[in-house]
């Protein structure tokens, strides 16, 4: 029996679907792990910041963003969120990957209750990277060396950690819909032959 058309029509159709959400991002999830050692004078931080306390942060990171230009190596939404607090913001973070210094910037699209509005992850020895992927592995490389810096605003007062280390924690992103239905579509094809030759 053969695929009718529109059924032919729909596969292609969420074929080129899949194909091209692939094409558009490659997401990675990257934790850091920090100690905070110095707190503003006057301010009272969240306790899971406080002098001393270990954290995390877990961004997670389009490795294909595309290069503003301009001279600097700044790779505009690059960050797409990130967790801390065991709360998660969407951002339209960046990273910057230019002489001496990279940077992994990103701030929440809305107010969180614990104060965070930006996040400011630095690498003193970075130097050019020609992509994101590049610039994190030397975030991963600069950290055991004592490298980084990582500051937590909130509002007009800060928190300064020392970062400990920064690992890739998933480098496959989860399917889309649509290249799960893709990769069903053969089994369609094979049930409705069977039912058809009932």
């Amino acid at each position: 029996m053969a695929i009718k058309p529109a059924f032919a029509v729909a596969a292609a159709a969420l074929a080129s679907l899949a194909f091209a959400s692939a094409a558009q991002a490659e997401l990675q999830t990257w934790r850091l792990t920090a100690t905070s050692y110095q707190v503003e004078s006057g301010f009272t931080p969240p306790s899971f910041i406080e002098l001393g306390k270990s954290f995390t942060v877990d961004y997670v990171i389009d490795t294909q963003a595309s290069s503003w230009g301009g001279g600097a190596d700044l790779f505009t939404g690059a960050v797409k969120s990130f967790t801390i607090n065991g709360v998660t913001s969407e951002s339209g973070g960046y990273v910057l990957a230019f002489d001496g210094l990279n940077a992994i910037n990103t701030g929440p699209n809305g107010v969180r209750l614990d104060g965070i509005d930006f996040i400011s992850f630095n690498n003193f020895a970075g130097g050019n990277k020609a992509d994101v992927a590049l610039a994190l592995k030397g975030f991963a490389t600069a950290v055991p060396l004592n490298d980084t810096d990582l500051r937590v605003d909130f509002a007009d007062m800060s928190v300064y950690a020392s970062p400990t280390s920064f690992v890739m924690t998933s480098s496959v992103p989860e399917p889309s819909a649509a290249w799960l239905l893709l990769v069903g579509l053969p089994w369609l094809a094979v049930n409705r032959k069977r039912l058809s030759a009932r």
